[in-house]
């Protein structure tokens, strides 16, 4: 059972595990052998960390595990961050300048 407000969803080849609409850790497989082994990627602050387990329901009781026990220091690492794309959602509107400064012959 996952704390409120994580979910799990589709995450490109496998499942991700969301905080809102963070992504906090994910599920792949590690490449494309007939059955390879899962790499979870653990990546709530930015700096990834990896596990391998063998199969993707290994991999989401480890996510889901993992969630439960470190919980209120996810929410605090995700809260501090805030919105890495923020600073590009608000533009400010900017004026042009189309003078240039003359530059001053220097005297010799």
């Amino acid at each position: 059972m996952l704390p409120d407000g994580f979910h799990f969803e589709h995450y490109i080849g496998g499942p991700g595990l969301y905080l809102g609409d963070r992504v906090v850790a994910t599920a792949t497989p590690a490449n494309y052998d007939p059955s390879p082994p899962w790499r979870i990627c653990i990546n709530p602050s930015g700096l990834p960390r990896y596990v391998f387990l063998d199969t993707e329901e290994q991999a989401v009781r480890y996510m889901t595990a993992w969630v439960v026990k470190w919980e209120a220091r996810i929410r605090e690492t995700v809260r501090d961050m805030g919105d890495p794309f923020a600073h590009l959602m608000v533009s400010r509107r900017q004026t042009i300048s189309t003078t240039h400064p003359r530059r001053r012959r220097s005297r010799r």
